[in-house]
């Protein structure tokens, strides 16, 4: 499609439990998010239809906007764009539903070939079967036999430098050929190669008769050298052909795309490099999104985004698996009441049963929540070695740090929210925290495929629900005593001043989008960079501005307190908005410092290794 053709723009998400549909169009010469609505995804029996679920989401849509979306003609799904404003200028879809890719790796080394190929599927919905190398010890017979009876949707083929080995990479292609040719029932796995250039076409001769094949550019072009994102486009295809042939009718939704049915991860993917090419404190960006049955974790590090996905992770269909991993125990340490291991276990195999149902107690509402903060801690613990930030367990001074995902976006209170990522994530310094409760930088990740200037517009217009500034200092001060002493302007001159304590996180009763200036004093034991006083000046978001006073590392109350002291700061960030406190004591104005740049990741590193 022509861009200049190209006016609204449609953009589907099919996730295992809900398919999410936005609408970007032009308004008053600017892209902006115009609309959103979401309706249960019915890929799964009994209706095994996906889009189904699409076509009433949609239906949902046009009854709000009065803009008719789907053909009544009933020839195509959605209705060409007409001059009476009418349809939509292009439709595109992802999708994170549905089990994930199963991926046989095929390589000339473990420690080069292999280990770029994990790094390509990263951003890709997939579980990796097996492997086969040179020198794997299996005899030839094992190793077909490995191929055949893996079960495999896809064989990715890497090894060779560019002009490097040709003989080892074509004794693993033979195997790979044999183990095809006797293929004669169900489909034949997909062929993906991107290993040594010289030999695309020895591949494509040799495999071709079998089944698909896809080429794409060397991932180890050099021994010292990976180039990844060609990989991950043709990934993206493979993912688009392997959806095609899934039960649940994918396929109906790929040929309406323009782009295919692109994997959700590889939107996140797209967006997060150019939200991480923009000027402003902190490292970069850092988004996580915790689903049903897939979680991910993707920051921008050197203006490139590093992203980690775990397939076993998630609140719903994946919940048992979630549980197994981060354990019970460290489940519990969040939980305001006494569970035992069995009992958690019974919910989660449960809600594994039913994935789409929303907790029915308050109990059963902690407990997801509880497991949410543990699978983004397993996700920054998987991360942390690729971000090549040091060692340090603070967190980096990642900025601004976004959530997405059910669990995440629509909780009780939007400051529950931001508290789920002040105690999975434990930021040091201020951070701005923002929801992404429509799925809008994935969706506008694959726009950018089609129309780049419409991410960077719908991005700069909004569409991110801001939920506030935190200001986390580093360190520690005795529960109890006077910690952070801040003083508030805003408004007509009104003035609010408050005394946070150690051990407490404090929410300030302040309406969403107000200009304020911001001036803190902290006491001794705690720091912003090594300073202890700070002014700023900040626009409220819908969780006014929070301030966390319980220590960097997160000091976690004791077994016989855990209930009063988590009940305590899910009161203080749930509760509704009270009047402002009497003001106490003013800050001297002499005493006060300009304005100071977010904290550097040298001044942490620095801190880290005096405390």
């Amino acid at each position: 499609m022509a861009e200049q053709d190209t006016s609204s723009i449609l953009v589907a998400d099919l996730g295992s439990v809900h398919t999410r549909l936005l609408l970007l169009d032009l308004v008053e010469g600017q892209y902006r998010l115009v609309a959103a609505s979401r309706a249960r995804t019915t890929a799964e029996p009994p209706l095994s239809r996906v889009a189904l679920g699409l076509e009433h989401a949609a239906a949902q849509m046009a009854e709000f906007t009065g803009h008719t979306l789907l053909d009544p003609q009933g020839q195509q799904m959605f209705l060409p764009e007409n001059e009476h404003g009418q349809g939509v200028g292009a439709f595109l879809a992802t999708s994170s539903a549905g089990r994930p890719m199963r991926v046989f790796l095929v390589g000339l080394t473990r420690e080069l070939s292999l280990e770029a190929a994990q790094h390509a599927l990263a951003g890709s919905y997939v579980t990796i079967t097996d492997t086969l190398t040179p020198d794997d010890a299996r005899s030839e017979e094992a190793q077909i036999n490995a191929l055949l009876n893996s079960n495999s949707d896809m064989i990715f083929i890497v090894g060779g430098t560019d002009d490097g080995a040709e003989e080892l990479v074509k004794q693993l292609l033979a195997k790979v050929e044999l183990a095809l040719s006797l293929v004669h029932r169900g489909t034949p796995p997909t062929v993906l190669f991107a290993g040594n250039q010289v030999l695309r076409r020895a591949v494509k001769a040799r495999l071709e008769q079998y089944t698909s094949v896809f080429t794409t550019k060397n991932v180890r072009p050099t021994a010292q050298e990976e180039q990844l994102f060609p990989a991950q486009i043709e990934l993206a295809l493979v993912y688009d052909e392997y959806r095609s042939k899934s039960a649940g009718g994918f396929d109906a939704v790929g040929r309406q795309s323009d782009v295919g049915l692109v994997p959700t991860t590889q939107g996140y993917i797209s967006a997060m490099r150019y939200m991480a090419a923009l000027p402003g404190p902190g490292i970069g960006p850092l988004c996580v999104d915790v689903g049903s049955a897939n979680s991910l974790i993707i920051a921008g590090v050197e203006r490139e985004p590093i992203y980690t996905i775990r397939t076993d992770l998630g609140v719903g269909h994946n919940i048992v698996r979630a549980l197994e991993t981060v354990t019970p125990a460290r489940v519990q340490q969040w939980l305001p009441f006494e569970m035992d291991d069995e009992w958690l276990r019974n919910y989660a195999h449960n809600k594994a049963l039913r994935p789409a149902t929303v907790p029915a107690t308050t109990e059963e509402l902690l407990i997801e929540q509880a497991l949410a903060r543990e699978i983004v801690r397993e996700l920054v613990t998987d991360a942390r070695p690729l971000w090549g930030t040091g060692e340090s367990a603070l967190l980096p001074h990642f900025h601004p740090i976004i959530a997405a995902g059910a669990v995440l976006t629509e909780t009780q209170h939007p400051a529950v929210a931001a508290m789920l990522l002040l105690d999975a994530l434990q930021p040091v310094g201020l951070v701005d925290l923002y929801l992404d409760p429509h799925n809008l930088i994935a969706s506008l990740g694959v726009v950018a495929y089609l129309r780049p200037l419409v991410t960077v517009q719908a991005l700069e217009n909004g569409g991110l629900v801001h939920l506030g500034t935190a200001f986390c200092p580093l360190g520690r001060v005795r529960k109890g005593r006077k910690a952070i002493k801040v003083q508030i302007r805003y408004g007509n001159k009104q003035k609010l001043t408050h005394t946070v304590r150690g051990g407490e996180i404090w929410r300030a009763p302040l309406l969403p989008g107000e200009p304020v200036e911001v001036r803190i004093q902290l006491s001794r034991g705690l720091s912003f960079g090594g300073k202890r006083r700070l002014k700023r000046r900040l626009v409220t978001g819908v969780a006014g501005l929070i301030f966390d006073a319980r220590g960097r590392p997160l000091a976690m109350p004791r077994p016989r307190d855990r209930a009063a002291q988590l009940m305590a700061w899910l009161q203080a960030m749930s509760a509704p908005m009270q009047p402002a406190p009497l003001p106490e004591e003013e800050l001297p104005e002499e005493a006060l410092l300009p304005s100071l740049e977010d904290l550097t990741p040298e001044a942490l590193a620095v801190l880290s290794e005096e405390e």
